[in-house]
């Protein structure tokens, strides 16, 4: 079996209402959707969440390096030889992991449905079905509106809170505890700050007076602050998820080496998809360390392999696969019923709707 063409997709997902973080306001998310083809017929799907500021691409230079580049690199390819294929790809071209992620996936895809079987089983299978509840990330916004958007999606039937958080720490915590006092206390709540507090003194102001209030903070320094990570993880008393300052295996066993972290957020959009993401995990479970699957928001297609990714590994114990909730169409017949997600049959377990993708679509390119 090879790889005949490569079929580049650029489309824009509406999203219920905008994103906002530490890093930026996202007021629709736009993606990079790839069709890998075989000779033998079978189409894998992939896709790029490229983010400039997490990533360093956007969703013109993604398309761009699989076009000009990656899409060339692997026709004629096996798409089994999954490890030779990334291999090869990494030696090409350094860094764009999201566009190295959107043809690893597709290749994943096509692995699971040449085997005839889920792309959760191929990785480890540890689930009995790859499928999740999903948590609700509250945007930053003024704490009553924070707190009220909390209280809701309990109502709507989420038990899982992610809460931006990353602006002034004062505000942070008003918004922590608005949102604490607001939904019952079986609700687990994590915050995230995306590198917004800066340094371990800013972040051990604000954790002093919401740690009580968390499960988890999400990277609350600068990513290259790793001294900082170590200060806190000693200094509060919640435990401390490093996301930016954790991409490959290697930085996990820097983090580890140093005493960093006690958690890791993975992101096939920052490993470059599945494969290294695997072994990134492999190291975590080397130090008994659980992680989490993270979003770049994805649509159904990098959902889809996430939710797979999850279902592989018992310590694998949070998810961020937030897409299909946050955003008001979808490309694939990928199942989601808030806030559970539903990725079952042969590899990632979604087809594409083609009508969909072209009322989204913005650009087209075929390579073979």
């Amino acid at each position: 079996m090879q790889i005949d063409s490569v079929t580049i997709h650029q489309y824009e997902i509406p999203l219920e209402e905008p994103f906002v973080t530490a890093l930026k306001p996202i007021p629709e998310l736009e993606r990079v959707l790839v069709e890998v083809e075989t000779n033998e017929g079978i189409v894998g799907l992939g896709e790029a969440a490229p983010a400039y500021e997490v990533t360093g691409e956007t969703q013109g230079s993604t398309a761009a390096v699989i076009e000009d580049v990656l899409a060339p690199l692997v026709l004629e390819s096996d798409p089994l030889a999954i490890e030779r294929v990334v291999g090869e790809m990494g030696a090409l071209v350094d860094g764009s992991p999201a566009a190295h992620a959107a043809i690893e996936i597709a290749l994943q895809d096509i692995r699971g449905k040449y085997a005839g079987m889920p792309v959760y089983e191929l990785l480890g299978g540890d689930a009995e079905s790859p499928s999740l509840d999903a948590p609700k990330v509250v945007s930053i916004k003024e704490p009553d509106e924070m707190a009220a958007d909390a209280v809701a999606a309990v109502e709507d039937g989420y038990d899982q809170i992610k809460i931006k958080v990353g602006g002034d720490p004062e505000t942070d915590v008003e918004r922590v505890r608005a949102i604490d006092e607001g939904v019952p206390d079986d609700v687990s709540l994590k915050a995230d700050a995306n590198q917004g507090w800066g340094d371990a003194k800013t972040a051990l102001s604000a954790l002093s007076e919401i740690a009580d209030c968390l499960d988890v903070i999400e990277q609350p320094v600068a990513k290259e602050n790793v001294d900082d990570l170590v200060a806190l993880r000693d200094r509060v008393d919640v435990p401390v998820m490093p996301d930016e300052s954790v991409e490959t295996a290697a930085d996990a066993l820097n983090l580890i080496e140093r005493g960093a972290g006690d958690i890791f957020n993975i992101k096939l959009m920052k490993t470059g998809g599945i494969t290294e993401a695997v072994r990134l995990n492999a190291v975590a479970e080397a130090d008994t360390r659980p992680v989490q699957i993270g979003s770049m928001v994805e649509g159904h297609v990098g959902t889809a392999a996430g939710v797979h990714f999850a279902a592989a590994f018992e310590n694998v114990i949070w998810n961020e696969m937030v897409g299909p909730f946050m955003t008001t169409a979808g490309v694939t017949d990928l199942r989601a019923d808030l806030p559970r997600i539903h990725a079952d049959g042969p590899g990632l377990g979604v087809n594409l709707d083609r009508d969909r993708l072209a009322d989204l679509r913005s650009d087209r390119v075929v390579v073979e």
